[in-house]
């Protein structure tokens, strides 16, 4: 292999520097002198070389390539660009009528041919987002047993107990910066679906790398199982997990507990553990417990609330006011809605300059029993009793609505077209633009559809948005757009940005921080047609823009953050990108003295992290760092990590 200059090895350890990132994208660093594939060269020829999901580039394999890898007969004789097997692939998908179907094929893809799966994701991520994760993947999940044709994660069961470190190694990859873990309880809207629910973990990684450029080689889905109550589950002859009641208590807590050390011995403290569908009172414990000793995010709870506030700070610069200006009504309070709340009382007292504790007077929550206060009877679970004021007992929402007079009615209760006509009626008489979060999912479960929000507010008044995905909706001749509070707009930048800063734990500061940037890309163009977030088809620039300030933000939060230091004799940028024939293209760009001097970068971020793009165009050119040179009082950029792009 060609030896590295100087430079080079100079801007490798630069990378070091900032905080654990080149493990996730350094991995082709050992062969980019080589010629022709050399990853492969490396790893597999031949017949196992087109097994190989992640080398794999079907008929794009040049003739150069199928020479030097043993591939000459093994494919048919024509060679073609990645683009035509992407605009086949499309085809194939859309002839497929059942969702489920869709689902299936493009798992098969990823199993197949990892980097074409993820080009078709990235080209069409709105169209193909609804079938990689929700509202279909919540189906996969309940015919899981039934469709299961290849492991896709790692599965940690009460039989591991004692042995979860021996199983964590059993995994291929050693570089992990991304976990998403899941214990199957509460999939979705759709309840306990114990093993079956490794569908989650797989569908959000898959969108950490198509949404968020994070490699899949960095990127780990895991299922906890610790059996299921659900009946038809166990009953099930196809069902994949154990069969048996759900642990609870000391035996449930002592195997989190050994998988959380297990996590950290083995991936060091700088891999992001994402919780994803916990029931309510794991959820809220698990955060609690290792949020002060791991680096862990709850999607459900800190991803929804980070969207939600960042939709209603976009809807409030069109409705008017401030969140001090506004009374929010949450009919539901478990983990999303409290969540939710959270972050916005945090994000009020920052705005106001007030305690967390008179935010919470701005908030109310609305459970199963009615309108929370102080004066219940019955005993209130301690997240919620933050928002427990004094009033009288309130057993319905429309009761609530007008009695509390809220200015934005958030919905995450699960129950389906509780948003009544009398009850966003009653929202348009109390305020000009109501805000109107119809947040549950699947969409059968949602609080109102986005045409009932908008004929019931009296000529389109409410500004909207959802949990699931709706057609636009013509009223009056104009055209709205629903806006959907997916937390897709959140977790891939955020995690990305943890990720590249080499932040040892997430601080509320960084959520608010990723909220902050989303809101801030949403124009008065963009409210014109509906929308309280920018067009999902720019996610790709999205993310970036978050992580970029995700990262600045826990840069300065220098307690929680890794040791820092960047060579200034010299840093080259790389970027990693997928080429028009398929293959790993590395581009190499001298470093400039100044981000001012640079003409051909847009600079989307001020601050020690920047994203930069090409001028007029999406392609990213990169994540970097700046930092003060003492040296010669300039700036000088270190490369932080790789980008698929």
């Amino acid at each position: 292999m060609a030896g590295r200059s100087g430079e080079e090895a100079d801007a490798a350890m630069a990378g070091v520097a900032t905080g654990g990132v080149e493990d996730a994208y350094g991995e082709d660093r050992a062969t980019e002198d080589q010629p022709v594939t050399p990853w492969a060269v490396c790893i597999a020829s031949g017949h196992s070389l087109l097994r190989d999901p992640r080398h794999n580039k079907g008929l794009s394999f040049t003739e150069k390539e199928r020479d030097a890898h043993y591939l000459r007969g093994l494919l048919p004789p024509a060679i073609l660009p990645q683009e035509l097997q992407e605009k086949r692939l499309l085809q194939n998908v859309r002839q497929l009528e059942v969702p489920l179907q869709r689902y299936m094929f493009l798992m098969d893809l990823q199993e197949r041919n990892e980097r074409l799966f993820y080009k078709l994701m990235i080209d069409n991520v709105e169209e193909l987002l609804p079938v990689v994760y929700t509202p279909t993947v919540g189906e996969a999940c309940q015919k899981y047993g039934s469709i299961f044709r290849r492991s896709q994660g790692l599965y940690i069961s009460l039989k591991d107990k004692g042995r979860v470190l021996e199983v964590l190694r059993n995994w291929p990859e050693k570089s992990i910066q991304v976990i998403v873990v899941t214990d199957g309880e509460r999939i979705l809207g759709l309840g306990d679906l114990g093993c079956q629910g490794m569908g989650i973990p797989v569908g959000k990684l898959a969108l950490y790398t198509a949404l968020g450029g994070v490699r899949p080689s960095a990127c780990l889905p895991i299922t906890i199982d610790v059996g299921t109550n659900n009946e038809e589950l166990l009953n099930d002859e196809f069902y994949i997990g154990l069969r048996q009641r759900r642990a609870t208590g000391q035996e449930y807590t002592e195997l989190l507990d050994e998988f959380m050390v297990a996590v950290k011995q083995n991936y060091g403290q700088k891999v992001l553990v994402q919780f994803e569908d916990f029931a309510n009172h794991n959820a809220f414990a698990l955060l609690d417990k290792y949020k002060a000793t791991h680096l862990v995010f709850n999607d459900d709870i800190q991803g929804t609330a980070a969207v939600v506030l960042a939709g209603l700070m976009a809807g409030l610069k069109f409705a008017g006011g401030t969140l001090a200006d506004h009374t929010f009504l949450f009919f539901g309070a478990g983990e999303a809605g409290t969540g939710i709340a959270e972050l916005v009382a945090l994000e009020l007292s920052m705005q106001s300059k007030t305690s967390q504790e008179e935010a919470h007077k701005n908030i109310w929550l609305v459970d199963s029993k009615g309108l929370i206060v102080s004066s219940r009877k019955d005993s209130i679970q301690p997240f919620k009793k933050l928002y427990a004021h004094e009033h009288e007992p309130v057993k319905d929402l429309l009761s609530a609505i007008k009695d509390i007079k809220p200015t934005a009615l958030i919905g995450s209760a699960g129950v389906g077209q509780s948003f009544t006509k009398e009850v966003i009626e009653a929202m348009s008489s109390i305020n000009k633009r109501p805000i109107i979060l119809a947040l549950s999912n699947p969409t059968s479960k949602s609080e109102c559809t986005a045409e009932q929000a908008y004929s019931w507010s009296q000529v389109g008044r409410a500004i909207f948005g959802s949990g699931s995905p709706f057609d636009p909706v013509k009223y009056n001749e104009k055209l709205f757009v629903p806006a959907q509070a997916n937390n897709a707009y959140i977790f891939p930048g955020f995690g990305l940005g943890v990720v590249i800063s080499g932040a040892i734990r997430v601080k509320d500061d960084m959520v608010l921080a990723a909220a902050e940037a989303l809101a801030e890309q949403v124009t008065a163009e963009h409210f014109d047609k509906g929308l309280i977030y920018p067009p999902f088809s720019s996610i790709r620039k999205i993310s970036t823009n978050i992580a970029a300030r995700v990262a600045a933000k826990a840069y300065d939060l220098v307690p929680f953050y890794g040791e820092l230091s960047v060579d200034h004799k010299g840093v080259l940028c790389k970027l990693f990108t997928l080429g028009s024939k398929g293959g790993r293209q590395l581009h190499q760009r001298k470093a400039t003295s100044s981000v001012v001097s640079n003409e051909q970068t847009l600079v989307l971020h001020k601050g020690p992290f920047v994203a930069q793009f090409r001028e007029g165009e999406d392609r990213l050119l990169g994540l970097l760092k700046y930092e003060d040179n003492r040296a010669d009082h300039g700036l000088t950029r270190a490369k932080i990590g790789y980008w698929v792009s």
